[in-house]
């Protein structure tokens, strides 16, 4: 039998102390073992040896000299509480594991930036509903465009890192992008926060005009828009755009005749539920069929007669 690898006098590294046994935590716990500071600095050192090192894993010795505790028991205490969720054993010693690097991500991407509020701020853009300016503002991570007359135009929420040097009207097109690709995610029925899937549906009753919701159970993520989110990221609807000067990546959502236009939509069946959406460009139509789960069913074009 051989000995424990000995980093520093009277140290060693930690055996397997009934693994197999350890069952998935439950979320309480989760976020309980972020609760201490300590814990936080070593999801960082390990997250600056991810980065930083050609290494995938780090010895329990080295680890514990970067985050700067002289007390190995104590130290080893809290990169327990670590283990399973976000810190894994593996050959060499720790690494983070995918859930670490995300939460990683996100303590770092909210701690190296003070709340920012953005704007108000005129965008070169009209309010489609009455004409007058489109108007950004940025508030708590909440990118929202509306007019002096108050239409809600967008809304969509960003990092708050990622406002720390960006203009206003680049976060709104950041903000813009961050929703095609949720929107994408969530009819390819992933959840674009936490990954598990999730369903997304129409909503007609009880609604002004076509609802497209996406709820997750997992993590509670929710994107909830008008029914026409769900053309935005079709090809065929795309390049329909495209070809009359339209590109869905550069000029913005609110834009687009058929997010706005609520005449656009028609319920063409209730059971099961199919809706139709009609968009004239230039001499040219497009009509789109969209089924109850936001999915483009059917695409047609015709020319004008």
């Amino acid at each position: 039998m051989t000995e424990p690898r000995r980093d520093d006098a009277g140290e060693g590294e930690e055996t397997s102390d009934d693994e197999e046994s350890r069952e998935r935590r439950a979320p309480a716990d989760a976020f309980a073992a972020l609760s201490d500071p300590l814990r936080v600095s070593i999801l960082r050192e390990l997250s600056v040896h991810h980065r930083t090192s050609d290494e995938a894993a780090i010895g329990f010795a080295d680890l514990r000299r970067r985050v700067g505790v002289r007390d190995s028991g104590r130290f080893r205490y809290h990169l327990n509480e670590l283990r399973d969720g976000f810190v894994e054993k593996g050959d060499g010693g720790y690494r983070l594991t995918h859930a670490g690097v995300q939460v990683v991500a996100a303590i770092l991407a909210g701690t190296y930036t003070a709340a920012v509020s953005m704007g108000p701020t005129e965008l070169e853009s009209d309010c489609p509903v009455c004409g007058r300016p489109a108007v950004a503002t940025c508030e708590d991570g909440r990118c929202r465009v509306t007019c002096e007359n108050d239409h809600a135009l967008f809304q969509w929420s960003v990092p708050p890192n990622a406002t720390a040097d960006a203009t206003l009207p680049a976060v709104v097109d950041l903000a813009e992008l961050l929703a095609f690709q949720a929107i994408e995610q969530s009819l390819a029925g992933v959840c674009p926060q936490c990954y598990d899937p999730i369903e997304t549906e129409i909503v007609v009753d009880g609604a002004p005009h076509p609802i497209f919701r996406a709820v997750c159970d997992t993590c509670g993520a929710q994107i909830v828009g008008p029914a026409s989110f769900c053309l935005l990221v079709d090809p065929d609807v795309t390049a329909f755009c495209r070809r009359h000067g339209l590109t869905l990546r550069e000029d913005h959502v609110w834009e687009l005749p058929f997010v706005r236009d609520d005449e656009a939509v028609t319920v063409v069946d209730e059971e099961p539920l199919r809706l139709a959406f009609d968009i004239p460009l230039e001499g040219e139509s497009m009509s789109v069929t969209v089924d109850a789960r936001g999915h483009v069913t059917a695409v047609e074009t015709a020319g004008d007669e």
